[in-house]
């Protein structure tokens, strides 16, 4: 079987996310992917049958076509979808999905289908954006180009709002902005660590949306009137990455993650006290470990007004720059995507690529208790010039965790809680994150390109993880135990937060 690919990314029927129709395409698969994961999956009501897969809800049957084979956990579903004679649009698939979760679960959610369909309008409004990244680094092009989002989330693009109020600050958008600068006196200002590289002392950088959402609290009106605070205009341009709330800084070369108090896919994106105290600890505990293979977080820097919501909502994370030639995995993996290199030896890239990512996230939890968040988004590929994979950098230390174990005296009590995870926790995450979200996605797309080579990427992969058999753990699932997915579906019926989504118990290709 020949494993070198020519072509370009995103064949067998997977078009790019350049229309309407191509929005209502990917609500709809994503909506489905979610189902079969967590639902109909696990209650055995999903039939293949041959070219297109047909599952069983209680009142009818939805079948969309399968464009190509699949192992693994990541089918690669596209329309038409159906529901008897009838061909089913994004909005019918919608509802459907919602009176199967509401059958299933007893409880209603009135919000669901409001948030698919801010989805929805978020991805068209991409489409007719007519943005460009052209100019921009490669790291910084790749941040923008997710227009359909995870495709294993029922509202992936929604976003608290009227587009008129976010699309200024959308990355899929090509956005561009300027920060808000707002003078304190020293002694009003709280951090840690040098954050002298993207504001000057007594300066505190805004993000501009979050200005207008907590401009009018009264103790920011009353400490601006009294001089405390003083608004000093616009600051330098940023550029949006694909959190949103994280912008590139071009002046510096570095990265600020802002609070935005606003729902996006599902959370209010601010950052709590104990995160912002966290980050630099976590930075110094991890870089002697990870070196350049991280994305230290140094510094921080807020308010100290009597006024959680603004001391959390004016906070910023200061992060340090990536490599320019350096590719979100997130990008690489879109079934809609481009960067994903056009001529490569498949099993060659993914070797490289396992290598890269895998054995790092596995090292540091087996041998030294740590628990990445390698998700597609959290995680940069560094390419060598054949675009080959040489190393993966590891972002965002909000998601990362610590076994118990490690000293952590100079944290407040519930900034350690929110740090430590126990084994079990921990290795769910890792798994997840490492196993579903982000290999089996990798080896989707490339899968895309030569539809019989997943079965060899996996079991090149489980050759490469042996590494690691003598771990309990990692020896289940290289004997086939099944791996843990996030339940986003569930999550968001339920209006649970994120942090306490559930995993449903998804098929592990890695056994062969």
């Amino acid at each position: 079987m020949p494993l070198t690919s020519t072509r370009s990314t995103g064949g067998n029927g997977l078009a790019e996310l350049h229309s309407v129709g191509s929005a209502d395409e990917a609500t709809a698969v994503a909506l489905l992917n979610c189902l079969i994961r967590e639902v109909s999956g696990p209650a055995g009501r999903v039939r293949d049958d041959g070219d297109r897969l047909a599952v069983e809800l209680a009142h009818t049957t939805v079948t969309a076509r399968l464009a190509r084979p699949s192992h693994g956990p990541s089918p690669r579903l596209a329309g038409p979808f159906t529901a008897g004679d009838a061909d089913l649009g994004w909005r019918e698939v919608a509802e459907l999905v919602a009176a199967e979760l509401a059958l299933r679960t007893g409880t209603d959610n009135p919000e669901f289908l409001r948030q698919v369909a801010s989805s929805h309008e978020a991805m068209s409004v991409f489409a007719r954006s007519g943005r460009t990244d052209s100019g921009l680094r490669p790291l910084l092009a790749s941040e923008q180009s997710l227009h359909a989002g995870h495709r294993f989330h029922p509202s992936p693009k929604s976003r608290q709002g009227s587009p008129a109020a976010w699309l200024p600050y959308a990355p899929e958008a090509g956005a561009r902005f300027r920060l808000r600068l707002l003078g304190a006196d020293p002694e009003l200002l709280d951090g840690t660590g040098d954050f002298s590289a993207l504001a000057e002392e007594g300066v505190l950088p805004v993000h501009p949306w979050q200005w207008r959402l907590l401009q009018e609290r009264p103790l920011l009106r009353e400490a601006l009137s009294h001089g405390l605070l003083r608004d000093l205009g616009e600051g330098e341009e940023v550029v949006p990455t694909s959190s949103v709330r994280t912008v590139f800084a071009p002046a510096c070369g570095l990265f600020a993650k802002f609070s935005l108090d606003v729902r996006i896919t599902n959370c209010v994106r601010k950052n709590a006290w104990y995160e912002l105290a966290a980050a630099p600890v976590l930075t110094g505990l991890l870089k002697p470990l990870l070196g350049e293979g991280l994305l230290g977080e140094p510094a921080y820097r807020t308010v100290a007004l009597a006024d959680r919501t603004l001391y959390e909502g004016l906070g910023v994370i200061l992060r340090e720059g990536a490599p320019e030639n350096a590719v979100m995995a997130a990008a690489l993996a879109d079934p809609y995507g481009r960067f994903l290199p056009a001529e490569i030896d498949l099993l060659a890239y993914w070797e490289a690529y396992v290598q890269a990512v895998a054995l790092p996230v596995l090292r540091l939890f087996f041998e030294h208790g740590v628990v990445l968040e390698p998700h597609l988004q959290n995680v940069l590929i560094v390419p060598d010039a054949d675009g080959m994979p040489v190393r993966a950098v590891f972002r965002d230390l909000e998601g990362t965790k610590l076994l118990p174990g490690w000293e952590l005296e100079e944290l407040p009590q519930r900034a350690r809680e929110a740090v430590t995870y126990d084994e079990e926790r921990g290795w769910n995450r890792v798994a997840y994150c490492l196993f579903v979200n982000h290999l089996a996605e990798l080896a989707a797309a490339l899968a895309d390109r030569e539809p019989d080579c997943e079965p060899v990427l996996w079991k090149t992969a489980a050759r490469l993880l042996e590494e690691f058999s003598g771990h309990r753990r990692m020896r289940e699932v290289l004997e086939g135990a099944p791996l843990p997915a996030k339940a986003n579906l569930l999550a968001r019926w339920s209006r649970s937060a994120d942090r306490a989504a559930g995993y449903v118990m998804v098929t592990n290709p890695l056994a062969g």
